[in-house]
């Protein structure tokens, strides 16, 4: 499993490098640096307002949460998403790290485990209900055009994974997960919670709360709208400015890609490879895509590098205090 992450991660920064170089790796240099500090400042604050939509969409979703349950999704959001951009050792290690956190703020761990989830649903279900959005807002304004077999079959994945996703949740699998390492009498097997108290019973549960699903779905909705944001602005301050409806559609058919292609740490690749194809359809150059591409993958170092800084630094808190009480006892 290991070896395929990153032979996928290599396999998708050669993509990426191939292209920069291919279409000119001074301009397209020149058109990212076009954006200035203030472009990627700005971009950077489009993604924080993203991030608190999000974590207020994983609170809707979360039950018997304690006081300071909204700062802890707040923060278990920006650790899922920080991992997932710059770690990528697994395509869920970001979720794991963020139900975690979760306990360690008072959440009880089949509820973490279960908020995580049906948190993670509600994202793909809005982001393919987005990307529809998308396409239909293509086919209307530009009849003339044709959308390429690639992003059919892209957005196509998406719903499959939004499907099985679905069944696996209403068929138990989670339940099956949560008790196979005890039944394998593996080492490092977690102690089963009670079967009222597991992730797949808190699932369930979640799933009666009508209200907080409907609430958790459309905030991440509002999340993507706003998240495309970020390319509106990073084109404007390279001087190659698209109209908003022009925006929703790039950005939405680009988030189909990088869901189908979930498997590929990171996107690699697959996010450069997307603009450029997409960007094509409304005049933007090779080199201004890749551009765009790098902005946001600039965004996400500085964004990403501060909370893993902070989060390996409770790590080690957490780790010194659980010393000291094993030296005391």
């Amino acid at each position: 499993m290991r070896l395929g992450v990153i032979l996928g991660a290599l396999a998708g920064l050669a993509l990426a490098t191939g292209l920069i170089l291919h279409f000119g790796w001074r301009q397209v240099g020149d058109a990212a640096l076009a954006t200035g500090w203030q472009g990627l400042a700005a971009i950077t604050a489009i993604y924080f307002v993203c991030l608190l939509i999000s974590g207020l969409a994983w609170r809707a979703v979360l039950l018997d949460a304690p006081r300071n349950a909204t700062l802890a999704c707040l923060w278990g959001r920006w650790l899922r998403e920080s991992i997932g951009n710059l770690i990528a050792v697994l395509p869920t290690a970001g979720e794991l790290a963020g139900a975690r956190e979760l306990t360690l703020h008072g959440v009880r761990p089949g509820m973490a485990g279960a908020s995580t989830i049906v948190d993670l649903t509600m994202e793909l279900l809005s982001q393919i209900a987005f990307t529809l959005f998308g396409v239909a807002l293509f086919l209307t304004g530009y009849p003339g055009k044709e959308i390429g077999a690639w992003l059919v079959s892209g957005l196509a994945i998406s719903v499959l994974a939004a499907a099985g996703f679905i069944l696996a949740q209403r068929k138990g699998l989670f339940d099956l997960l949560e008790k196979l390492p005890e039944r394998l009498d593996l080492k490092w097997a977690w102690k089963a919670l009670p079967e009222d108290e597991g992730v797949q019973a808190g699932i369930h549960t979640i799933y009666r709360h009508h209200r907080r699903i409907s609430t958790g779905a459309a905030l991440h909705l509002a999340g993507w709208v706003v998240g495309a944001g970020e390319a509106w602005v990073g084109l404007w301050f390279m001087g190659h400015a698209l109209l908003w409806s022009e925006v929703l559609i790039l950005e939405s058919l680009a988030f189909a890609l990088r869901t189908a292609a979930f498997v590929v740490p990171a996107r690699l690749g697959v996010q450069e490879g997307g603009y450029i194809v997409l960007g094509a359809l409304f005049g933007l150059s090779p080199e201004v895509a890749l551009a765009l591409s790098l902005l946001k993958r600039a965004r996400e170092i500085v964004t990403g590098l501060p909370c893993l800084i902070i989060w390996q630094g409770l790590e080690a808190r957490r780790l010194w205090l659980s010393r000291q009480q094993t030296q005391i006892g």
